[in-house]
């Protein structure tokens, strides 16, 4: 076996080589910071007003934790700014609290959360090597329908190993931030600032009463008599609605029938608009009712104050008796905005 020997310089020429190969492989491995938001989601009004809406997301920064495990990580972070109100229309606000755990201590402005005595791989246990913020709604009840909007204006300070492969080379850093030395404290720096987006969506959404509609019991459908019955309606805060009956699961020529369980027997009626009308209440067009006409409590959009609508619904004459039964059906009520 012969050994060849490299002239010096050119040995030094391979060992540069080598480490640049290094270093091109692993440059790749750094944190960065951006701007990110978060969707809460899209709830009914009166979910938001009885139960607290909850998400997660980046809080902007993202780390390679693998690199970062060769030397001491540096990270903090900082609120700048925040109303912490989620606002939508009208100015109608929903206050929400960010923490940096699930369920957490709330974070304030102003305030340095130094989480560099955190393990890397919970700090940065969010998606794609990220850590997480935690969001977490207040109930608000009369929440008119559409899109709430907040945000965070946060700054991060960091240096975590970027380069490496036995011992750290070089340090991913925030602007400024000068790593502590021997009987010297950490400078953090300017730090790096971004925005985080939190966003809510808001539905229409209705509650809805309505008693059942008893007839009784006669020999002959002429002995029947009309009956009223009353439904009550409240929907969500500023937005007008009509309602519509359907015509029920044993309709026939566009009129309403009640069945005797699953015989072939049916009994006519009709269901009208008022207590006096002789206007079919439907499902379509004009047969439909408007709020803006509700027999009580017209107009009054805030949620909380419910529409009634008090209706007629007759037997109708002229059709031959059926035979003795219990007659049934089904009628659906719905709510267009």
């Amino acid at each position: 076996m012969s050994l060849t020997r490299l002239p010096l310089n050119r040995l030094f020429s391979a060992l540069a080589i080598l480490l640049v190969a290094m270093l091109a492989t692993d440059r790749a491995a750094a944190c960065t910071v951006s701007s990110t938001s978060t969707n809460l989601g899209s709830v009914s009004s009166y979910t938001a007003a009885s139960t607290a809406q909850q998400g997660s997301g980046s809080a902007g920064l993202q780390c390679d934790v693998t690199l970062a495990l060769l030397a001491t990580h540096y990270v903090a972070f900082r609120v700048d700014a925040s109303t912490f109100l989620l606002t939508g229309p009208g100015g109608k606000t929903v206050p929400f609290v960010a923490s940096l755990t699930q369920n957490g201590t709330p974070l304030t402005t102003g305030v340095l959360q130094n989480l560099s005595s955190t393990t890397l791989l919970t700090l940065f246990g969010g998606t794609n090597n990220s850590i997480p913020i935690y969001f977490r709604t207040t109930p608000t009840a009369a929440l008119p329908a559409g899109t709430y909007t907040g945000f965070l204006d946060v700054r991060w300070y960091y240096s975590v190993c970027s380069v490496g492969v036995a011992v750290c080379l070089s340090y991913s850093s925030s602007p400024g931030l000068v790593r502590p030395g021997l009987g010297t404290a950490i400078n953090w720096g300017t730090g790096t600032a971004v925005r985080i987006t939190v966003t809510l969506t808001v539905q229409n959404d209705c509650i809805i009463t309505a008693p059942a509609a008893a007839f009784g019991s006669a020999p002959l459908v002429g002995s029947f008599n009309p009956i009223t019955r009353t439904i009550l309606i409240r929907c969500s805060a500023g937005t007008a609605y009509t309602v519509g009956l359907d015509d029920g699961s044993n309709a026939s020529g566009g009129v309403r029938r009640m069945r005797a369980g699953t015989t072939a027997n049916y009994l006519q009626y009709e269901i009208y608009k008022t207590a006096a009308s002789t206007e079919r209440w439907g499902a379509t067009g004009t047969a439909r009712r408007a709020s803006a006409t509700a027999d009580a409590n017209a107009g009054v959009y805030d949620s909380l104050t419910s529409q009634s609508y008090t209706y007629r619904a007759a037997i109708l004459t002229g059709q031959t008796t059926p035979p003795g039964g219990a007659y049934t059906d089904t009628i659906r009520i719905d709510v267009a905005f």
